[in-house]
């Protein structure tokens, strides 16, 4: 995908807990089946798509507390206890995925705990570990009234987008769509434990809230603000540097 593409559904995704049995349609199933193969060979990770056994991890009122109805398909982020910045690639991967599965009209969510660990874990193999998982599938046009009411709270625990910026003036035009693309980023409980600093020409991004699932929203937060500035990458790590390059082309992301 382009990163005018990514950008579009950016706008579009939004998390959605409540799905339909239709089942998702083959040449979709295919395309994610690929995308997965090719961000694990570049990660290092061992994502892998679940058709049609979701029921497994989520039903039931104790497995997903009455937060999630109908998930039958699901991807799994798997990794290696000992892969470098594994969380971090859980998240800047996982999100690469939502948004080209955001493209194909399918709807997503990010799961970190409300699932049913113990069936997760027959998915892993040797030291490997499931960090969390993304549900997808078709939703309704309409919410529900329970994704309505979480919705409701969760835009009450919005930090402003100036809370997430230690910035020097005047900020680069690229730096500022950068973070109106990292305020559009899925956190654990909308907490957006990070912070984006620009100082002396150069970019950081740091954890300021040190919850469970920190490091996979900072990955996804930083997806989002390469994706917005488009002239750069990043480092991994928590603090790690954002090098701009104004010459890299839109299938470098």
């Amino acid at each position: 995908m382009k990163i005018e593409e990514y950008l579009f559904a950016m706008k579009k995704r939004c998390s959605r807990r409540k799905y339909t049995n239709r089942p998702i349609d083959s040449k979709y199933v295919q395309q994610l089946e690929d995308n997965i193969a090719l961000y694990n060979k570049e990660s290092g990770l061992n994502m892998k798509l679940i058709i049609g056994n979701g029921g497994k991890l989520f039903d039931g009122f104790r497995k997903s507390y009455g937060l999630f109805v109908g998930v039958q398909n699901y991807i799994a982020m798997i990794g290696s206890k000992t892969l470098l910045n594994r969380m971090e690639k859980v998240g800047r991967f996982g999100e690469k995925i939502i948004l080209e599965a955001t493209a194909m009209g399918l709807s997503t969510c990010w799961v970190g705990t409300s699932y049913d660990k113990n069936a997760a874990k027959e998915l892993c193999e040797g030291n490997e570990v499931l960090d969390c998982v993304i549900a997808v599938g078709y939703s309704d046009e309409k919410h529900s009234l329970k994704e309505r009411m979480m919705e409701y709270g969760m835009h009450r625990q919005n930090k402003s987008k100036e809370a997430l910026i230690e910035a020097e003036e005047p900020m680069p035009e690229w730096f500022k769509q950068g973070m109106d693309s990292v305020y559009l980023a899925p956190t654990a409980r909308n907490l957006r434990p990070f912070v984006f600093k620009y100082k002396d020409g150069q970019v950081t991004a740091s954890i300021t809230i040190p919850t469970e699932t920190a490091i996979i929203d900072l990955g996804i937060a930083k997806f989002h603000f390469e994706l917005g500035a488009r002239v750069g990458s990043w480092d991994y790590g928590n603090g790690g540097h954002y090098y701009f390059d104004d010459k890299r082309k839109d299938s470098d992301i």
